[in-house]
């Protein structure tokens, strides 16, 4: 009986100390989920992304912004040299509602290029697979504030107007290089550019430009983010569109 006994208690032990080590492991694994280096704020040009929405289907239409203006894709929290962290913390519920005061700011300036969605579904999604790992940063803690600095960032740093005072202008074209080096005078930092490819006519595009932010919002160059400086051909002109390419069909919004 004895000896059942201490057994039982080795059993025990070792099954409580299996657990306690899965559930360190666990812990440990959330936290570093949650580790980012950078700050990512995204912004693209719309006529861009309705141009690569147009190429999937013939049926697609796009909704763009008033004015000829860049508009926000998000804010990302991202380690160096590595996509993510992405869905940190599915504790975190989407609420529509908490965006209220701010709708109308968004539908013009986070706006869903995809004509006919519910702009709160690419909110949505942008809050779960990047809000809730920025919520670390204080400025960015819960969904009005995270969506509140992204408008607050365009307002600073919308390209349309960085790009214009390094008179890069839509309608032209440029080498990649030029663009990356106008932004950098601008703004005494160093972004990333990505395009957009046209499989018919092999005509590139920019699709988005990337500028990062420190932890505490103070904006520094980009070295080291996956992809730095570009996904451009770099011996290649590309375009800054002033329409949606084969003048597909657009809905203003």
């Amino acid at each position: 009986m004895a000896k059942y006994n201490i057994a039982l208690c080795i059993f025990l032990l070792s099954l409580l100390y299996i657990t306690h080590g899965k559930l360190k492991n666990q812990e440990r694994r959330k936290r570093e989920s949650n580790k980012f280096d950078v700050l990512i704020f995204t912004q693209r040009w719309p006529l861009t992304a309705c141009f690569m929405w147009k190429e999937k289907s013939e049926k697609h239409d796009c909704s763009l912004p008033k004015r000829d203006e860049w508009t926000i894709h998000g804010i990302w929290p991202t380690r160096y040299n590595t996509l993510g962290p992405e869905y940190c913390n599915k504790s975190l519920p989407f609420n529509p509602s908490v965006l209220a005061p701010l709708k109308s700011q968004l539908q013009e300036n986070w706006i869903d290029i995809q004509d006919g969605s519910d702009p709160y579904s690419f909110w949505k999604h942008e809050w779960y697979k990047h809000g809730t790992c920025a919520v670390a940063i204080k400025e960015l803690n819960n969904e009005y504030d995270y969506f509140q600095e992204g408008l607050k960032l365009l307002n600073t740093y919308n390209m349309i107007d960085i790009l214009a005072k390094a008179n890069i202008l839509p309608g032209q074209k440029y080498m990649v290089e030029n663009m990356l080096i106008g932004i950098q005078e601008i703004l005494n930092k160093r972004g990333q550019i990505m395009c957009a490819h046209n499989e018919e006519t092999g005509e590139l595009y920019v699709n988005e430009i990337r500028i990062c932010f420190d932890k505490t919002l103070q904006l520094i160059d980009c070295d080291g983010i996956y992809k730095f400086p570009t996904n451009c051909d770099r011996f290649k002109q590309i375009t800054y569109p002033s329409s949606v390419p084969h003048n597909n069909r657009v809905v203003q919004i």
